[in-house]
């Protein structure tokens, strides 16, 4: 499994530009985008956030 650090580039639904969230998926380069979108769903953000799933919608960083 690895761990990835992904920011918002801009507003995503109820997400702010430039919130940082963890995902840890099993995908590599990139997380899976139903692991993105379950994370985004734990934080409380609504459907318009969760539609925006797709790890290339971030800035992604792999922490390990």
């Amino acid at each position: 499994m690895a761990l990835y650090k992904l920011k918002a580039p801009r507003q995503f639904g109820d997400m702010p530009k430039g919130y940082e969230f963890q995902v840890v998926s099993a995908t590599i380069p990139t997380p899976n985008a139903k692991d993105v979108e379950k994370e985004i769903a734990r934080l409380g953000f609504n459907r318009q956030a969760q539609g925006y799933r797709s790890p290339g919608n971030f800035e992604v960083k792999k922490i390990s």
